[in-house]
């Protein structure tokens, strides 16, 4: 799959981006979608519960450390083939007993080609964004 991500389109390199307190870039959006996550070793699939251009939240009970790099292939409605793109995970929700939200993790982008962030953007087109507290 690392091929696939370095094909001839241009490679948006989204880790470079400025990372101050670590607050969200991107307007974040109410989703359910499918995704699968792959790292060197192992195969994941969960559910894609909020998208944005920056990254994803997967709902999953697999959670994974800080750090950890997947390769992400979220299907889209109406797209023959899933997005691709490379992230890491920034944070993790742990399942808890009095919680009526999902455990996961929430990913950043690191890699998106071009046409996968304009199918993002289209998605999302006609979609409105949640609403997040800056604490």
């Amino acid at each position: 799959m690392e091929e696939a991500l370095n094909t001839e389109a241009t490679i948006r390199q989204l880790s470079e981006l400025p990372d101050a307190d670590n607050r969200r870039r991107h307007p974040r959006y109410a989703v359910e979608l499918n995704v699968s996550l792959s790292s060197e070793h192992n195969f994941y699939a969960g559910f894609v519960e909020n998208l944005s251009n920056g990254g994803v939240f997967v709902a999953t009970h697999s959670l994974k450390a800080v750090g950890t790099v997947f390769e992400i292939l979220i299907s889209l409605p109406g797209c023959d083939e899933p997005v691709r793109a490379r992230g890491e995970v920034r944070w993790v929700r742990e399942y808890g007993d009095h919680s009526d939200v999902p455990p996961g993790v929430g990913i950043r982008f690191l890699e998106l080609d071009a046409a996968g962030l304009a199918r993002i953007e289209a998605f999302l087109a006609h979609r409105e964004p949640l609403f997040f507290d800056d604490e």
